[in-house]
């Protein structure tokens, strides 16, 4: 599904996030403040690039504001990306997106209407937190509301499950194995999927079924 996308903001965040966008074919609005980063993104992403001041009115309309589907602020400035995105609200439109360099002011933000408040500072310091707290993943993703993570870890010599089929493990819905690395390549897994000492897997596991995984496969 294509979507109308207004991205406030076009520093390392907001780039990234336009350049993945882009290459999804939705229909891109940027704005900043900088003309020179307005000049040089023009030139790399496919999306009209607007030189201007998201707190503006007479800038977001020229954003066709009111057509689109997501707005995301995400300057380094939280005062700005909240302002912009309470306007883009009065607009109707229906999602908006907003970064807060000070994760105190997350539940603020969202209790004035915002839909979505991220802390990039404070999902990185969560994610090397959890990588301390658990030894031995390789990679994670807290997802939904964090009543899980998607683990990413090798399968150990003496793990429970090793050589053991996916069929041949005690029933459990806690967890869910959803993909296996072998030589390299991705696979779905299925029932009849042999599970190998080395083999790195990633699995979806309720978040109080974590350690339980983690004893488990390591």
């Amino acid at each position: 599904m294509v979507m109308y996308i207004v991205i406030a903001g076009i520093g390392r965040v907001g780039f990234a996030l336009a350049k993945s966008l882009a290459e999804k074919n939705h229909d891109l609005v940027l704005i900043d403040k900088s003309k020179e980063i307005c000049e040089e993104v023009a030139s790399e992403i496919d999306a009209l690039v607007i030189n201007g001041d998201c707190t503006r009115v007479k800038t977001l309309e020229s954003a066709d504001i009111e057509s689109a589907d997501i707005y995301i602020a995400v300057t380094g400035r939280q005062e700005i990306n909240l302002m912009s995105a309470l306007l883009a609200k009065n607009y109707g439109v229906p999602k908006t997106i907003v970064r807060v360099r000070d994760p105190e002011y997350k539940e603020v933000f969202e209790n004035l209407n915002i839909d979505v408040v991220v802390s990039p500072e404070l999902v990185a310091a969560n994610y090397i937190e959890k990588l301390i707290d658990l030894p031995g993943i390789v990679d994670l993703a807290v997802i939904g509301r964090g009543d899980a993570e998607i683990l990413e870890l090798i399968i150990g010599e003496n793990s429970k499950v090793a050589n053991r089929r996916i069929r041949d493990l005690e029933r459990n819905k806690d967890y869910l194995i959803i993909a296996v690395y072998e030589d390299g390549e991705l696979k779905i897994p299925d029932g009849d999927t042999r599970l190998k000492p080395k083999n790195r897997v990633i699995v979806l596991a309720k978040k109080d079924a974590v350690d339980y995984v983690k004893k488990l496969f390591l």
